[in-house]
């Protein structure tokens, strides 16, 4: 019960840190990373992963679901 307090209080801290954060200094990696490509719409064959965001505003990172 303990380990799982624990987890859920740094879960909050994370997420209350990178509130209103940009999402590059959240997070060191980017889109590139994991091979994504930055678009304003994902084709149907991609996953569009929000949590990398990309350079301009509406763009969000796709990856390949390969």
């Amino acid at each position: 019960m303990i380990y799982q307090r624990f987890m859920l209080l740094a879960l909050v801290v994370l997420l209350s840190i990178t509130y209103d954060a940009n999402a590059a200094v959240a997070f060191p990696w980017g889109c590139t990373d994991y091979k994504g490509v930055c678009r304003r719409f994902c084709l149907p064959a991609e996953f569009p992963f929000a949590i990398f965001k990309c350079g301009g505003a509406g763009f969000i990172c796709c990856l390949s679901h390969i």
